[in-house]
């Protein structure tokens, strides 16, 4: 990793934040946060490891979120197994995580992990990194612990929460903290779906000496679907939008005024250069 300070930032704020954010810990196997995202991704990542360059002025909400994991974890009680790195080794292949905190009661497991996240985040229906995150830790407590998982939950600190928006809007969260809920699933579906992210990720590494790299899906690349915006006039704001032309097109005949305008489908993650590896990604270069 390479750093740059496009914004001229003080020597000094550069050296803490590139010190404290430091090397990554050097593990085997894989971490649970690569075997739920792209095998695309992870293949160019480890091909372009020592080209990839980053921002200094971008580390620091992942300094923060480090810093939030460091207060929780020296604050923890003995009741308490915080920050626990496990593995287990699937079909040949080690899994490992850091589990923020388990609270073991009667044989039976709370797995809680802290997140560092924005108010949009925690607004929105579902959550499906973190379900997948915390079920692999899940798998994790039970085949290398041997005990039964409870109940799952994220507790987040919200970066960017306003105190006037939460005395003013519905459903904005009342505190910059909160705990969410996340689905448990059957033990199963937890097998079931380790098992298949280590194939997706075997079939990445061979494809990628013989017949180039699987491609990220939709949902890897944030892709914020397409749609048909009907305005009025010259308004630049859209009076409604829809899934296909038809619709807009239906819609925009009940007057004379109204014209259809397409929005081409988005893909967040490469575009907005949330993805590191997007300068060698064929697929988003094509």
């Amino acid at each position: 990793m390479r750093y740059t300070n496009k914004n001229d930032l003080p020597e000094p704020v550069v050296r803490a934040l590139t010190e404290f954010e430091g090397s990554p810990e050097r593990i085997d196997g894989i971490r649970v946060t690569t075997l739920i995202d792209s095998p695309r991704i992870s293949q160019l990542r480890q091909e372009h490891s020592h080209n990839i360059t980053e921002d200094v002025s971008e580390l620091v909400y992942r300094v923060m979120g480090t810093a939030i994991h460091k207060v929780f974890e020296n604050a923890s009680s003995n009741s308490y197994v915080a920050e626990e790195r496990l593995s287990h080794t699937v079909d040949g292949t080690l899994i490992s995580g850091a589990i923020d905190l388990q609270y073991e009661d009667d044989g039976l497991v709370d797995l809680k992990d802290f997140k560092s996240t924005s108010v949009y985040k925690v607004m929105q229906d579902g959550h499906p990194d973190w379900e997948r995150q915390l079920n692999v830790y899940a798998f994790l407590v039970r085949h290398s612990k041997g005990l039964k998982v409870r109940s799952l939950s994220v507790i987040g600190v919200l970066r960017d929460w306003r105190k006037a928006d939460a005395e003013r809007r519905a459903g904005y969260p009342s505190a910059p903290i909160l705990e969410l809920d996340v689905p448990l699933w059957s033990e199963e579906e937890q097998d079931e779906f380790v098992r298949e992210r280590i194939r997706l990720h075997r079939v990445a590494e061979l494809e990628k000496e013989f017949s180039g790299l699987p491609e990220c899906t939709d949902e890897e690349r944030w892709t914020k679907p397409g749609k048909w915006a009907v305005h009025k006039g010259k308004n630049k704001r859209a009076l409604k939008l829809f899934d296909t032309k038809e619709e807009a097109e239906s819609f925009a005949k009940e007057t004379n005024d109204r014209r259809v305008e397409e929005r081409r489908s988005e893909y967040v993650r490469c575009s907005n250069n949330y993805c590191r590896v997007n300068a060698w990604c064929e697929q988003w270069l094509d």
